[in-house]
Order: C-alpha cells, then sequence, then structure tokens
C-alpha cells in the first residue's frame, strides 16, 4: 500500500513538475516587436548593392568621374550614388557641377568628364563588358539628387542629402560646425539626409570615451527627433581611423530617440575616394525594383542591411579583434537572406557566416553560432525584456560584418514628446556653439589641434 502512495505522488508530482518550470520562466512582457522589414516580400524583392557616399575628381576623390563609375561597375555594385562635397548630382552623361574650390583637380590629370549617352546607356542596361571581357548581365542604378553638404571639406560637419533639386547646395552650407542648418534646409526642400561619420565630427583620435559621452549623445540625437527627414547616421563608414566607434555611438542615440518614438537608422558608407576602396562598406538596400520611388521608400523604412570588410574592436559590443579586408575584391560577406519577426521571435536566414552578434540596449544580447541550414532564431521570451528598447543583429565572418536595423519593442507606453530645450543654460551653449562656428574659430583651432599632434609624435 505504502508503494503505491508512493507511485501515485511520483506521478502527481511529474505531472506538476513542467508547470512549475514553466513557472519559473521569464514571463513575457506585454510588448509588440516592430520591424523596418515588414513590408519586405522576401520571395520577390532583391538585394541591392549600392554606395550613395561616394566621390570623385568632380569634388576631392583621387580618381577621375568615369573612373569611379567603371569601378563600382566592375565591383558588382547595383546602384551608385554620387555626394560630392557641396555639388548635388546628376544622371552620369551630364557635365557635373564645376566648384572653383576643386579648379586643382585640373593639374592631377583626374578627368571630371562625364560619360557618353552611350557608355551611360551600357552601363546601366549592363550590355557594358567587364574587364575580363565578360557580359555582366545586370545593369547598374544611377542615383542622382545627392550631395554631401558641409561649410567647407575642412570641418567635418557633413551631411548626405538625397532626393534634391539639382542647382541645390553647389557652394558651402550652413555653420562651420554643426550639421542642423544643411539638415534643416534638406527637409525644406522636401529631400532626405543621414549625419555623416560623426566620430570624425567628434575626432575620437581612437578613444572611446567621446561617443559615450552624453553631452555628444544628446547632440545628435536633438538634430533627429527634431527633424523626421533626417533619417539616421553612418554607423559604419570606410575610414575606422577617424570613425573607430560610429557603432556604439549609434546604440547610445537609439536609446536616447526611442522612448520618443524615434527609431534612427544606421547608414554604412565607403566614402570612398578611390576606385580601390569603393568595396570597403556599402547597403544592400532590399527593394521591389531599382528606381528613385524605390529608392526612397528603402531609405524611409530602413529596409536594407549595412555591410563592411572594416570592423574596428572595442570592449562594449564586440569584436575582439580588429577585421580590415579592404582590397577591392569583393570578399564574400555574410548574407541575410531574410529577416522576419512572429510574435516575439525574430528568424533570419544567414550564409557566408560563422556567427550572429545580438545586440540590445547597447550591449551584447546573445551570440548564436551557424550551422546546418543557416536559419538562425531569437526568441525573446527566454530573456528579461523589461525596458528592453530594441534588439539588432550583427553577421560576422573572417570578411567582414553584415548588421540590421534596429527591431524595436512597443511595450505600450504613450512616447515621449520632444521639446527643445529653452532653458538659460541651453541657451548660452547654443551661443557658444555658434560662435565657435565662425571660420575664424575654425581654422584656428585645427591649426593648434595640428600643431598639437606634431609636437606629440
Amino acid at each position: 500500500m505504502k508503494k503505491k502512495i508512493t507511485s501515485v505522488l511520483l506521478v502527481i508530482v511529474m505531472m506538476i513538475l513542467p508547470l512549475g518550470i514553466g513557472a519559473t520562466a521569464i514571463e513575457s512582457d506585454n510588448y509588440t516587436l516592430v520591424s523596418p522589414y515588414a513590408s519586405v516580400d522576401w520571395d520577390t524583392w532583391k538585394q541591392y548593392k549600392g554606395n550613395l557616399h561616394t566621390h570623385s575628381s568632380v569634388s576631392d576623390g583621387n580618381a577621375s568621374f568615369r573612373d569611379m563609375i567603371y569601378g563600382a561597375y566592375e565591383q558588382g555594385f547595383d546602384l551608385l550614388g554620387f555626394s560630392e562635397h557641396g555639388i548635388t548630382g546628376k544622371a552620369w552623361d551630364q557635365q557635373p557641377f564645376i566648384r572653383p574650390l576643386y579648379l586643382y583637380q585640373v593639374f592631377t590629370g583626374n578627368s571630371r568628364k562625364p560619360l557618353t549617352s552611350e557608355e551611360f546607356a551600357a552601363i546601366t542596361d549592363g550590355s557594358a563588358p567587364l574587364e575580363n571581357g565578360q557580359a555582366r548581365g545586370k545593369g547598374m542604378f544611377c542615383v542622382t539628387g545627392a550631395n554631401e553638404l558641409n561649410a567647407v571639406a575642412l570641418t567635418m560637419s557633413h551631411v548626405n542629402g538625397y532626393f534634391l533639386p539639382s542647382w541645390f547646395g553647389n557652394l558651402n552650407w550652413g555653420f562651420e560646425n554643426g550639421q542642423e542648418a544643411a539638415v534643416a534646409a534638406i527637409e525644406k526642400l522636401g529631400g532626405l539626409s543621414h549625419i555623416n561619420h560623426p566620430g570624425d565630427w567628434l575626432v575620437c583620435d581612437g578613444k572611446i570615451d567621446k561617443v559615450m559621452d552624453p553631452k555628444n549623445i544628446k547632440y545628435f540625437s536633438e538634430i533627429l527627433l527634431k527633424y523626421p527627414s533626417c533619417l539616421g547616421l553612418e554607423a559604419v563608414n570606410g575610414f575606422t581611423s577617424v570613425t573607430p566607434y560610429d557603432r556604439v555611438l549609434w546604440d547610445n542615440v537609439l536609446m536616447y530617440c526611442l522612448p520618443y518614438g524615434r527609431n534612427v537608422y544606421g547608414f554604412t558608407s565607403s566614402d570612398a575616394h578611390s576606385v580601390g576602396r569603393l568595396d570597403d562598406c556599402f547597403n544592400y538596400y532590399i527593394m521591389p525594383e531599382t528606381s528613385m520611388t524605390a529608392m526612397r521608400e528603402c531609405l524611409e523604412n530602413g529596409t536594407f542591411f549595412g555591410a563592411t570588410h572594416k570592423v574596428v574592436a572595442n570592449n562594449i559590443i564586440g569584436p575582439k579583434n580588429d577585421i580590415n579586408m579592404s582590397t577591392g575584391k569583393d570578399l564574400p560577406l555574410p548574407q541575410i537572406g531574410y529577416l522576419k519577426v512572429d510574435g516575439h521571435r525574430i528568424s533570419m536566414k544567414v550564409g557566408n557566416t560563422g556567427y550572429v552578434q545580438w545586440i540590445a540596449n547597447g550591449k551584447p544580447l546573445v551570440r548564436n553560432d551557424v550551422n546546418g541550414d543557416g536559419v538562425v532564431t531569437l526568441d525573446l521570451d527566454e530573456f528579461d525584456t523589461d525596458g528592453m528598447l530594441y534588439v539588432r543583429c550583427e553577421v560576422y565572418n573572417e570578411n567582414g560584418m553584415t548588421y540590421s536595423q534596429a527591431i524595436t519593442l512597443d511595450h505600450g507606453n504613450e512616447p515621449l514628446e520632444y521639446k527643445p530645450d529653452t532653458g538659460f543654460k541651453a541657451t548660452m551653449q547654443k551661443v557658444g556653439f555658434v560662435l565657435s562656428s565662425t571660420r575664424v574659430y575654425v581654422i584656428i583651432s585645427k591649426l593648434i589641434y595640428w600643431i598639437g599632434k606634431a609636437i606629440n609624435k
């Protein structure tokens, strides 16, 4: 009888135990995952390799206008846009605007001559052969209306504008030391923008502290909150020596802006000034077709992945070691075949990869090694999501990284209302900023900075 009672009790315990285990698991918050990729038809849309931050001899590039076009064509780009300094891009068979500032290019031997109408047609329809004589089989789309607006190239206060009329911005623009004037002007014209290489503007000099400084985080965040047409900032730029920690800054800006209901997109640009640098970094634009209309929707919705052969190590989100595969040879980068959200689960199909790093609120969440069918799933119900604002992924292999935009967690809270600080302290800071943005101040401070660096060598 004792045995029977014991057996019955064991059965009851075994039936209850799973419930007990389930009860100790992290209870899911009442939130909704909001993905920038929700509108993507992964079965029919394509990923287009493209760069919209490119320079040539039309401004301060080290290669001719034609060489940069043919170089991108050779390296498998599907679309290309020139954002020359203070010069709005036209179709490649039209003569670009000539700025007196860049007349020195006459002496470099780098031609600013545009393509002929026949060459333009062959590049855009894919009939132009590759250097090895083989047919490429696909055209390269010409993105017009892009411009890197800055007061002078010396200042680093650079903003990429898109969908601009050809007459706009063909000179210096805005304050010497700030981005807001350019962003405001672009928005007024109905264009889109993003802030270029913020770490360069901060003069990080290999130190991570400046991208962690609340004052600097607030500076960029408030521009983004004030101007909806400013979509984000460059999380990766090919000049990693002066922009080493922009991914970390992006995370910090995300955490500042998301309580206001504002997602911030991370852009990737080679900022190429030569043919060999074109392939350093770029975006995969996910679109139903290549057209200016599709491009605008893609940028506004954030339906693109960043991809880079250059990643700077850091002790906050990683990686542990630098990756620098800047070769111009189109080494295979990790591929994200799809990224889908179902409830609190995110699933991805990846290829050419070793592992996936998930980042939430600026910190590593979990790492997934990839094997088998390449399907990686993140179930957020397995984690404490209290206070979690977003999650994003970085996919790595030995040649670099491909990363997603932030997928946000909507906890049902009413977004904060952004109100510019009009207090005395904030007003004095703005006055100081305007004064420090005068041309004389910038030139003198630059001279002092360069002299100091020379002395310390």
